[in-house]
């Protein structure tokens, strides 16, 4: 399987520090690893006639990965990749296993009437210790704070408290939800994979409410997601293993 790591900015040849570890494991196990700056959108060394390639490396906006897409073919293409990049691309399929949620401009203020509190994100990343709001003067903190245009897109959370430490990263493949160590995904969201098998690759965030149960806190494009609990031994063999498997099982 063909990999694209990020190399560092106007450095084509050089791979970005934080992403040797697992570029240098790839390259082991006989991966093709390259590299990609997105500032030059050169690809560093260019197969000749590359087979498509999983990109592994920084979150990138729609329009870098359209670029990308352009350079090579991708095992997902850009539209695959906003599909589960941005929460707007995945919220409503699995609705029910997740917070509720809606999406809104910034200029509408949430009711905070009955003392609701609201977890505050946008379409793809959270805004730090800011985004849990509990009133409309932290509404307008938070907007001013982040310089967030009033037409700006959020998605707005209702906040629900979670047992400490059980958040827990699944990354899936071909409909298959691969734990770190062996961990099986919680059976109460067993129909998520179901509802989201048009995505290719993604990770699966869970992790279990004060009440017991199990809750899917966030979705994200397997390719910029990071390893949280993981071990990348495990993550490679598990999960780039599973990808290299289904992409020659498709070709």
């Amino acid at each position: 399987m063909r990999i694209l790591y990020p190399s560092l900015p106007y450095e084509p040849r050089t791979i970005d520090p934080l992403w040797e570890p697992e570029y240098s494991w790839a390259r082991q196990q006989g991966f093709t690893a390259e590299l990609f700056d997105v500032e030059t959108e050169q690809i560093v060394p260019r197969s000749a006639t590359p087979e498509p390639a999983l990109y592994r490396g920084w979150m990138l906006s729609a329009g870098e990965y359209e670029s990308l897409a352009a350079l090579t073919p991708l095992l997902v293409s850009p539209t695959d990749y906003l599909a589960s990049h941005q929460a707007s691309g995945w919220y409503e399929a699995i609705a029910e296993f997740t917070f509720p949620s809606t999406f809104q401009p910034a200029a509408q203020l949430p009711d905070f009437a009955a003392g609701q509190r609201y977890f505050v994100k946008g379409l793809v990343k959270s805004f730090g210790v800011d985004s849990v709001v509990s009133s409309a003067e932290q509404w307008r903190a938070l907007l001013a704070r982040h310089e967030i245009p009033a037409a700006e897109t959020l998605f707005v959370r209702r906040f629900a408290e979670l047992e400490p430490d059980s958040e827990q990263r699944f990354f899936v493949v071909a409909g298959v939800a691969y734990g770190a160590a062996g961990t099986g995904l919680p059976a109460a969201l067993a129909p998520v994979l179901s509802r989201l098998k048009k995505h290719k690759f993604y990770s699966l965030d869970v992790a279990r409410t004060i009440p017991g149960g199990s809750v899917v806190v966030e979705v994200g494009d397997g390719q910029v997601s990071d390893l949280k609990e993981w071990k990348l031994a495990d993550f490679g063999a598990t999960v780039l293993g599973a990808l290299a498997a289904a992409t020659k099982a498709r070709s």
